[in-house]
């Protein structure tokens, strides 16, 4: 009997050593995220969403408590080839007392840099938010939760959209021979690391643009396609493979997939200007460039590269102001008219036509033709006709229907540069 009875005394002092220790659990058991997301949805959301009345939303809160002390500072990264930070911060946020963190997430499901708003709330009731562009570091670290493409439905305390998971396969390629000499090197980037927001969208579409230009090389028996991938931490290696790549051809293509914001793009933890391209390209007037970027607001670069000479073509997935996004298969009561693709929606819908022109015979005699007639690579004229077909503006080549649904929603607005 004693010894029962001293099991029971251990076994509740265990419980609640256990209890005590947990921040989680004393503050379910104290309602303190209760009141506090009471706070946020009564006296927050409608102050700071009347700033913005007509953008979709969701807010979410980290799944724990934050102690007193902890700093909070938007995710930042230096510059390539500079000490200095590439985002300058002027606001930061330091818990005064045990505190909720809540994001406020105004263009849910894009790429970023896009608007979003760090609302802390205290243990008191007392309120903080501050307005930025990227997911938070809370001591450091972004929380593991706020990587998700998708928030936890559990996490989410109010919205006005619902984000979808697609489900899709990468593309197949079956090339028939192709009888090109042109000499090309091609250059695809996949800038996120593995612990950044879509990082597993960005390594699909980075997926099908290897996959694509490997079997447009495979298809040409003179071998004139040199391929380098660049991924992750290697990513930032950019710039060196272009003066690699631009001392061994005449035709240098570019893919981009990774996080950006106005005249910059976030490479294997690097941020690079719009202008550090420009240079790079300027270096090697002897050869033409394509430039590819998937990312938010590329098509800031537009302005840059276009002053170039040897700049051939750029196609962005979106206008300077806009954000990029990843794969939809529905928005709303919209349907995605290619729900078998991943990645992002532009780069997908692009080479989902490239692939359609160079497989028929009749589109690759067309775009050939095309090529010939203008002056340009067979390359550049594939990607311009796919740019057009993505949007199902071409019905040259039989493409009718939109393939990108973020375009269709107009969410974002891919954009174009032609030097012909």
């Amino acid at each position: 009997m004693k010894k029962s009875t001293v099991f029971i005394f251990i076994l509740m002092l265990v419980v609640l050593t256990v209890a005590l220790s947990s921040c989680f659990l004393l503050d379910f058991f104290n309602g303190g995220y209760e009141k506090a997301t009471k706070i946020v949805v009564k006296k927050v959301l409608p102050q700071q969403l009347a700033l913005t009345p007509n953008a979709t939303y969701i807010c979410s809160r980290l799944e724990s408590p934050i102690a007193s002390g902890t700093i909070i500072t938007p995710n930042k990264v230096k510059m390539s080839g500079s000490n200095e930070s590439s985002i300058i911060i002027r606001d930061w946020i330091v818990a005064k007392e045990e505190s909720y963190f809540f994001l406020l997430d105004l263009n849910p499901g894009a790429f970023y840099a896009h608007p979003v708003k760090y609302i802390l709330v205290s243990k008191s009731g007392s309120t903080t938010v501050i307005s930025a562009e990227w997911l938070p570091k809370i001591n450091g670290k972004i929380p593991s939760e706020l990587i998700q493409a998708i928030p936890s439905t559990d996490l989410i305390i109010k919205s006005n959209i619902t984000l979808y998971k697609p489900i899709g396969i990468h593309l197949t390629y079956d090339f028939p021979q192709l009888t090109l000499r042109e000499s090309e090197g091609v250059i695809i980037v996949q800038g996120l690391k593995s612990n950044e927001n879509l990082f597993s969208y960005t390594q699909d579409a980075y997926m099908d643009v290897i996959g694509f230009f490997k079997a447009y090389k495979n298809a040409r028996p003179y071998n004139t396609v040199d391929i380098n991938g660049l991924v992750q931490s290697d990513a930032a290696n950019v710039l060196s493979a272009i003066d690699a790549m631009a001392n061994k051809h005449s035709l240098v293509t570019i893919y981009i997939i990774a996080h950006g914001n106005v005249d910059y793009v976030r490479l294997g933890g690097h941020g690079f200007s719009a202008y550090q391209f420009k240079n790079k390209m300027a270096a090697h007037p002897n050869t033409k460039f394509i430039f590819l970027l998937g990312s938010c607001h590329g098509g800031s670069f537009i302005n840059d590269l276009s002053s170039l000479s040897n700049v051939q073509l750029v196609l962005t997935a979106a206008k300077s102001n806009e954000s990029a996004w990843p794969d939809w298969d529905k928005y709303g009561s919209t349907n995605d008219y290619n729900p078998s693709d991943v990645g992002t929606e532009w780069t997908s819908s692009v080479f989902s036509r490239a692939k359609s022109i160079v497989e028929s015979a009749t589109n690759w005699a067309a775009v050939r033709s095309y090529a010939i007639s203008r002056k340009i690579s067979t390359t550049s004229a594939i990607l311009y006709q796919a740019h057009w077909g993505s949007l199902g503006l071409n019905s040259t080549y039989g493409f009718y229907y939109n393939l990108d649904l973020c375009s269709r929603v107009n969410k974002e607005s891919p954009q174009l540069y032609k030097s012909w």
